[in-house]
């Protein structure tokens, strides 16, 4: 589970890309570190709205896979 949900990254990330510093909306959301926030807009530059959603980590693999790699 994330500790940050996609709907509260895009409302963060539309903020910065409107003009605020990171390091404002960091200590008005209580963020740990305006670095997270620069980490969601390279990956919203690089991916667009992609790279903020969660990444999916129910992989299961057969027996065979494992066997196989």
């Amino acid at each position: 589970m994330s500790k940050y949900n996609f709907d509260f990254k895009v409302k963060v990330v539309t903020e910065y890309l409107s003009g605020q510093a990171a390091y404002s909306l960091a200590r008005k959301y209580e963020i740990g570190s305006c670095t997270t926030i620069s980490i969601w807009i390279q990956r919203f530059e690089r991916f667009g709205i992609k790279g903020l959603q969660p990444k999916a980590m129910d992989l299961e693999y057969t027996s065979q896979f494992k066997v196989d790699v």
